[in-house]
């Protein structure tokens, strides 16, 4: 920066052998506390205002200079300031000759000017940067840390380091951390919950002049890549040498851990509590929830907990994908002959090969009646007996059903066996969908990213406005329509960050439908139209307005044009609800 291009003509000066009353009258007109003093053109010091009061005014300005002021030679960068500046102007000279002086305002402006480039060359640094102060208050993050942690700026400036280790943000020590308490540099390799992705961390003491500790600075570089293939190369080195007793104590070790479970939020602990403290019994579950929310997950989990572990396998069944008349038969097995196109020496049914083990039943309430009696007698029995054959097989298995049905009504319709659903319903457990557990949704985020990059090969991040924009979002086919999004952005995107261009449409959309439902809550009158429903149940008035307006309109792609969204979307809207054309006609 030249200096000399920031003087201001109007600033007065005095000669030294100019009166004193005359420096006075220059300072009022002014409004300066002090002005610059030269013999002839030679800047020799400044006269300050405090220094005048009652001395007489006729006494010469030579008498009261400041030699031991600050000044520029109009050259100097603004990092060459001193810390401390007292004046209102600081003169510009140059070899002994005065140029004129800068005003304490411009300097401000131009050390604002500074602060604000020096922060955009950080924002745009390519490690991500953290700064503290000397205390361990989060004074800044830039964008690139953002990325990788998928910490939230707004939440991180102005917290402690204390809470976001007391949070679990950081899966390994913070060296941040250490450097505040013994004020030397530290290189770590480190991990965050919300993404799972490794990084090189040095953390660098910023001292004053006096040595005194006044900043930590905090480099953070993606290392992932990296650290995935030492993973991979240290586990092809020491596969050989590991032994089953290892295995069994790693795995007691990590007893409330799976590598699929992510549950941050508070109903979700409280669903793992409940499954890890009943995994080790051999009671029916049954296992409750919308389609996509991880029912099988939980299977697995209450199985890898469970003595069962040891003794016998993890099989799962979808009752709702084999057809009735081959469900018995993969059920229970059949013997040699039992039917046309049977193998001549039988088959084991998936009970017997669940033997000692878990079987999982997905989709429990598509069992057809006449097979729900049978499926009882093996439940209460723990027998069964072959397709074709006479003889009683005794099996010892644990069954965990589960379902997105709602087998109370079932039963009422006469649908679905009232004893069977007492049988299976002696420890229900119900996962709630996503949109109840918003604080799962960047965890599982970071999971899914990192799990498609290693899968696709590719280290793809998502900005921030991604994630704000997932986490309006409702998800209707909940984690595994998360899972399909975080995919589908992975392999689609081309650039290296997933931005909001990039996402389906159908979330923005979506999310666009909530914002106006927001917008409308409280108003008076309830529109004809989707987007306009307001007021009490939300769920209600939407399908409510949602059934006027085809009835209104008569087709779904005018009721979209009319409330100015996609045909597609009305007819997710629709099937959300159980709305059809031919029911409201």
């Amino acid at each position: 920066m030249n200096w000399l291009d920031r003087i201001e003509q109007n600033v007065p000066v005095v000669q030294s052998a100019d009166p004193i009353w005359k420096a006075a009258e220059y300072m009022k007109s002014s409004q300066l506390n002090e002005i610059p003093v030269l013999s002839g053109q030679n800047f020799i010091g400044i006269i300050h205002a405090r220094d005048l009061l009652n001395t007489d005014s006729n006494r010469f300005v030579e008498e009261y200079i400041d030699k031991d002021c600050v000044s520029v030679d109009g050259t100097e960068v603004i990092y060459g300031l001193p810390c401390s500046i007292t004046h209102q102007i600081i003169p510009v000279v140059k070899d002994g000759i005065y140029y004129g002086s800068i005003k304490w305002n411009e300097i401000h402006r131009c050390l604002q000017d500074e602060l604000n480039k020096l922060m955009l060359v950080i924002d745009n640094s390519y490690d991500g940067i953290l700064i503290t102060d000397e205390t361990g208050y989060i004074l800044h993050i830039n964008k690139e840390f953002e990325q990788i942690t998928l910490l939230n700026k707004e939440v991180m400036v102005g917290a402690h380091m204390n809470d976001m280790v007391d949070k679990g943000l950081f899966l390994n020590d913070s060296v941040v951390m250490k450097t505040l308490q013994s004020g030397r540099s530290y290189t770590n390799v480190q991990k965050y919950k919300n993404t799972g992705i490794y990084t090189l961390v040095t953390v660098t003491p910023v001292c004053n002049q006096k040595g005194e500790l006044i900043r930590v600075l905090a480099n953070v570089r993606d290392v992932s890549d990296l650290t995935r293939l030492q993973e991979q190369l240290a586990e092809s080195k020491n596969l050989p040498s590991r032994y089953p007793t290892e295995l069994k104590q790693v795995r007691n070790q990590n007893i409330k851990s799976s590598g699929e479970v992510i549950a941050y939020s508070q109903e979700m602990l409280d669903v793992l509590d409940l499954v890890y403290h009943v995994a080790s019994s051999d009671s029916t579950i049954l296992l409750l929830g919308e389609s996509g929310v991880g029912k099988e997950v939980i299977g697995k989990v209450l199985h890898e907990n469970s003595l069962r572990y040891e003794k016998g396998l993890f099989v799962k069944v979808n009752c709702g994908a084999i057809p009735p008349n081959l469900l018995e038969a993969e059920l229970f097995g059949y013997e040699q002959g039992a039917f046309t196109g049977a193998k001549k020496a039988g088959k084991q049914g998936i009970f017997e090969l669940a033997n000692n083990g878990t079987l999982f039943l997905d989709e429990i309430g598509e069992l057809p009646l006449d097979m729900q009696v049978k499926f009882l007698r093996v439940l209460q029995e723990q027998e069964l007996i072959r397709v074709g054959g006479t003889q009683t097989i005794k099996i010892n298995v644990r069954v965990i059903a589960a379902t997105n049905r709602n087998l109370e009504r079932m039963v009422e319709e006469g649908t679905f066996r009232l004893d069977l659903y007492y049988r299976l319903n002696i420890i229900p457990i119900t996962i709630p969908p996503l949109r109840e557990r918003k604080d799962d949704i960047t965890p599982l985020l970071g999971y899914f990213l990192k799990k498609f990059n290693e899968k696709h090969q590719y280290s793809k991040r998502l900005s921030k406005e991604v994630v704000d924009q997932l986490l309006m979002y409702k998800f209707p086919g909940n984690v595994r329509e998360l899972s399909n999004i975080v995919e589908r952005l992975v392999l689609t995107c081309r650039a290296k960050v997933i931005k909001l261009k990039h996402l389906p449409n159908i979330v923005s959309e979506c999310n666009e439908i909530e914002n106006k439902l927001k917008i409308q809550e409280g108003k008076p009158e309830v529109d004809l139209q989707i987007l306009n429903a307001e007021g009490g149940n939300l769920v209600d008035l939407e399908k409510e307005a949602l059934i006027q307006a085809l009835k209104k309109y008569g087709s779904v792609r005018k009721v979209g044009k009319a409330i100015g969204v996609t045909h597609t979307m009305v007819l997710k809207k629709m099937k959300e609800f159980g709305v059809t054309l031919n029911a409201i006609r």
